[in-house]
């Protein structure tokens, strides 16, 4: 499923990919579809698979569990133990089952609530964390992951471009503005911390990659 519009060098960049980027997980893919649920963009889900597969993590942090898509994409590729937060208790229901059904939920703790609470109250080190959830609260979780990162520890985050909005291709609404705005700051932040190295990938709906340089 889709919910990115896609320009024609996206098309090109998967026409290249297999049709599901976790052939396992096509039941999953499929429910999304059922239910409406967001899932990472196909492209997406394949630097979050190569990611995990060159990092090799032992521990994963994940804001934004969904019905489970991403995190059983890192799961698979890893033999990691996952962290994973949401608030939404019908689509954790969901996650809980999938997590069951390719047997790795004894290697994830969910914690259900308000990231904006949960993140900051966080403990341990992640040598992976994947942030794709609330858009507005982006910049205000950014400072209690680079603490969460070991030295040479990855952070991607999803949906930092805004469905184009942040460079003009698309007009941002008032009822937008908000959001854009405050993804501004996280980008400046993300991409200006002299603790990360940080670039910007315009595929999905923009995703940023930081490796953490410093202790």
């Amino acid at each position: 499923m889709s919910y990115y519009e896609y320009g024609k060098t996206e098309e090109y960049l998967l026409s290249l990919l297999p049709k599901y980027i976790e052939p396992k997980l096509e039941s999953v893919v499929k429910e999304a579809e059922r239910f409406g649920a967001p899932i990472v963009s196909d492209t997406g889900a394949q630097l979050l698979k190569l990611v995990t597969t060159l990092v090799n993590p032992k521990h994963i942090l994940e804001i934004g569990t969904a019905i489970g898509y991403s995190g059983l994409i890192m799961l698979l590729n890893s033999k990691a133990d996952l962290c994973t937060i949401d608030f939404d208790d019908a689509a954790l229901e969901r996650a809980q089952k999938n997590f069951k059904k390719f047997r790795v939920n004894r290697r994830v703790r969910i914690l259900e609530g308000d990231a904006s609470e949960i993140v900051p109250l966080v403990e341990g080190e992640f040598e992976l964390i994947f942030l794709d959830g609330p858009k507005g609260r982006y910049y205000e979780f950014l400072p209690y992951l680079i603490d969460l990162l070991p030295k040479g520890g990855v952070l991607l985050c999803d949906n930092v471009l805004y469905s184009e909005r942040m460079y003009g291709v698309r007009e941002v609404p008032k009822s937008k503005q908000t959001i854009a705005d405050r993804l501004e700051i996280f980008i400046h932040d993300v991409t200006t911390d002299e603790r990360l190295i940080t670039t910007i990938i315009p595929i999905g709906d923009g995703m940023s990659l930081s490796v953490k340089i410093t202790k």
